[in-house]
């Protein structure tokens, strides 16, 4: 079973080799494909693909399918191989001081864990080279298969942006029916060209522990 699970993920990779030249004659910040690879571990990448409409509220959906590797280059089965998703979004005022609203949802068929979301967000111009954000968001966990969901979690985070340098301080911090989980995360990104570096220290006040990660976006 494992080694059938193996050789369809080894076609998926050829299958996206071949298919990646193509997206960027459709994708695009506003274009009608979501084509946006990125790698989420040392021997693991993940492509989110699907279909975007863009109006008074932008509509987009598709699916994300994930790959491993152990060190030797064997191909493991990840946890959630294929992963279904949808949005839609909206934002309105300038850019000076925007709006913006998002209901989101994602789905695993393999296990039936599912989750929903809704959040907003607020930016401004703080100087002319430096923006702010804050993002309020609430989301809820569920089993379609066992029938039952967890409490709903609140999080919410502030930014702060320098447009010259790519540089970001982030904060987050979360609360749950058990009450206030105090600050979740404390950290600096640095965009370098298409790379996104970061560096966080996860609830740093109770057990401080870090984080990195390296993100990898196209835009045509």
């Amino acid at each position: 079973m494992r080694r059938r699970i193996a050789v369809r993920f080894a076609a998926a990779g050829i299958a996206l080799i071949c298919v990646g030249p193509l997206a960027p004659a459709l994708a695009g910040e506003d274009g009608p494909l979501v084509w946006a690879p990125s790698r989420t571990g040392a021997n693991a990448y993940k492509l989110r693909l699907g279909l975007r409409s863009v109006g008074r509220w932008e509509a987009a959906s598709g699916a994300e399918l994930a790959m491993k590797a152990a060190p030797s280059g064997k191909i493991v089965p990840p946890e959630a191989p294929v992963r279904l998703w949808g949005s839609v979004s909206r934002q309105n005022g300038p850019r000076a001081a925007a709006r913006s609203s998002r209901v989101s949802m994602g789905f695993n068929p393999l296990t039936g864990t599912g989750n929903v979301g809704a959040g907003t967000a607020r930016t401004w111009i703080v100087t002319p080279t430096v923006d702010a954000e804050v993002q309020r968001n609430i989301a809820v966990q569920c089993n379609v298969y066992e029938k039952h969901c967890d409490q709903p979690k609140l999080t919410q985070s502030a930014r702060l942006s320098s447009t010259a340098t790519k540089t970001s301080i982030a904060v987050e911090s979360g609360l749950s029916a058990g009450g206030f989980s105090g600050l979740d995360s404390i950290g600096v990104e640095q965009g370098v060209g298409n790379l996104m570096l970061g560096a966080a220290v996860a609830d740093p006040l109770l057990a401080p522990r870090s984080l990195f990660t390296l993100r990898y976006s196209w835009k045509w």
